[in-house]
């Protein structure tokens, strides 16, 4: 074989192996839909000064409960790296003794979106395979910072979540993070539901409520949970939503001289669960 022949297989080989790595690439790179690129173009309403002062407060409780999964190990298929950090606990359901349940986002209707923020992406953090925390609420237009603080790959899969249902949703984006430090910052601009996916450790999901103003909290491990921003004196809706059922609560009330309790009730018969349980 000539010189001339063995450099044009040659260069004929390189030529595919980089189509072959383009198409990789292109294949493995973040996954993008009209939604994501309308994201950009969605007008914010506009942001004032809204008081730091606490507002409405209350306590949301699971009747019925507590669920067959509260409190389990999670199987992560004998992961070496993240059975090194001892049990993973389901975080599905999250209650106290008294049946206090965390992780519900409370939103006030009709809520304004506040200027006076801290300039900081909201972390949700990759840690020991998990996602802290499991549901973050944030204002229309925040930025959400996803890090993987682990000594393992993670790819963050951003969905929009469709309402009513358990897992169904519009991919918005897949990104890799191959190593500890990485992060991933994404402004939200359209209010709904989102959730974070790993597609490597499939038990790992954590949500994101964009609510339209500020005036949101998510619930603690005691079922409590207080809205930190000042609210004018009137009728309000307020709701209550946990990614367990398809429904969210809402309650008419009446803000008083700055301030309104507000309790809610979910009943465990009405969650996901229960109605899988049924069909199975």
């Amino acid at each position: 074989m000539s010189m001339h022949q063995s450099l044009s297989k040659l260069s004929a080989l390189r030529g595919a192996m980089g189509l072959v790595w383009v198409l990789a690439a292109v294949a493995c790179g973040p996954e993008q839909s009209s939604a994501e690129l309308d994201d950009e173009s969605v007008e914010l309403s506009p942001a004032g000064l809204v008081a730091e002062a606490t507002s409405v407060t209350g306590r949301v409780v699971l009747m019925g409960g507590p669920p067959k999964s509260l409190g389990q190990a999670i199987d992560v298929g004998g992961n070496p790296f993240c059975t090194s950090h001892g049990k993973i606990i389901n975080p599905t359901w999250k209650m106290d003794s008294e049946g206090g349940l965390a992780d519900v986002v409370i939103t006030v209707s009709g809520s304004t979106r506040a200027a006076n923020l801290s300039g900081n992406p909201v972390v949700i953090d990759q840690k020991n395979c998990e996602y802290l925390p499991t549901v973050t609420a944030v204002q229309a237009g925040q930025s959400i910072a996803v890090r993987n603080s682990d000594l393992t790959y993670h790819n963050v899969r951003l969905i929009r979540h469709q309402p009513g249902s358990l897992d169904k949703g519009e991919n918005l984006a897949n990104i890799a993070q191959a190593g500890q430090g990485e992060e991933w910052v994404r402004e939200l601009r359209r209010p709904g539901i989102y959730r974070l996916e790993c597609d490597i450790h499939r038990w790992m999901r954590s949500w994101i409520y964009v609510h339209e103003g500020i005036h949101k909290a998510v619930s603690r491990q005691d079922g409590r949970y207080s809205v930190e921003r000042a609210l004018p004196d009137g009728e309000y809706i307020v709701s209550a939503w946990h990614p367990r059922f398809k429904k969210s609560l809402s309650k008419t009330v009446q803000v008083v001289n700055g301030s309104a309790v507000v309790d809610f009730s979910f009943d465990f018969s009405h969650s996901f669960d229960a109605v899988l349980a049924l069909e199975s």
